[in-house]
């Protein structure tokens, strides 16, 4: 995995985005490197996932640039961008409702592999080849009892877990979680916490948004916090749980 100058896979320039006369986004400059987990937390309203939607392609930033992997992709299509690697979750899980859980992985694995141009005539191989990727990642994310249950189906927290999958059927250089513990039972936390450890461990960068401060503050190495769309502060774990200031933006949130 190859990185820019200063070791970050991805970098944000001064990013601006405002919506009629509410400014979402407020010269936003971050980096984002592959050897930790990096979190973004904030109250409702900072101006998270208007920046994940930003760095995905689903927003255009008003000013400012991106960078991945030393290169510009400010402004590119999400699918433009998914190609280069980077994929997101949402806080709603999309896709495939209706299909079951093994049926998704199919379709994502194989839309990722048109997408990048990976499709042959192998047939059957490229079929078994699918097939062993979804088995391998179920498996990883504990999921192997219900790739025949339908994804509508699911309880909240597994409907999640299926969403991840997923997305790593497409084998991302950097996986963005929209509020992956959401929904997820408070006695499962702790196993979400070791499965993104999991993933990051397996050689994908990871940046997530949730406002479970306590998981955020543990499964992270690195946390960046917005407030009315700016960053107030970064640190470690420790060093925001410390942090007065953003103490004072949590007051009355929910964490």
């Amino acid at each position: 995995m190859t990185t820019n100058g200063s070791g970050a896979l991805l970098s944000t320039h001064g990013l601006y985005k405002a919506f009629g006369g509410n400014v979402a986004v407020h010269d936003v400059s971050l980096d984002l490197y592959p050897d930790r987990i990096t979190a973004l937390i904030g109250p409702n309203g900072a101006g998270k996932t208007t920046l994940f939607n930003i760095i995905t392609g689903y927003e255009r930033a008003d000013a400012g640039s991106i960078t991945f992997d030393g290169q510009p992709v400010t402004g590119m299509a999400p699918w433009e961008i998914s190609r280069r690697g980077v994929v997101r979750t949402f806080q709603t899980p999309v896709g495939f409702p209706t299909m079951t859980v093994w049926e998704s992985l199919q379709v994502a694995g194989a839309s990722h592999n048109v997408l990048t141009g990976m499709m042959t005539n192998r047939g059957r191989r490229e079929t078994a080849e699918l097939s062993e990727r979804a088995d391998e990642i179920l498996q990883n994310l504990g999921l192997n009892e219900l790739i025949d249950t339908p994804v509508d189906e699911l309880a909240a927290g597994d409907r999640k877990l299926a969403e991840l999958a997923r997305q790593l059927m497409a084998q991302p250089r950097l996986l963005l979680l929209d509020e992956p513990a959401a929904g997820v039972n408070p006695g499962a936390i702790s196993r979400l916490s070791e499965l993104i450890r999991d993933v990051h461990r397996s050689g994908i960068a990871l940046m997530i948004i949730d406002h479970n401060l306590s998981f955020v503050l543990d499964v992270a190495d690195y946390v960046h916090t917005m407030a009315n769309g700016r960053i107030i502060a970064e640190g470690t774990p420790e060093e925001i749980a410390a942090n007065p200031l953003v103490r004072q933006v949590y007051m009355g949130a929910d964490t």
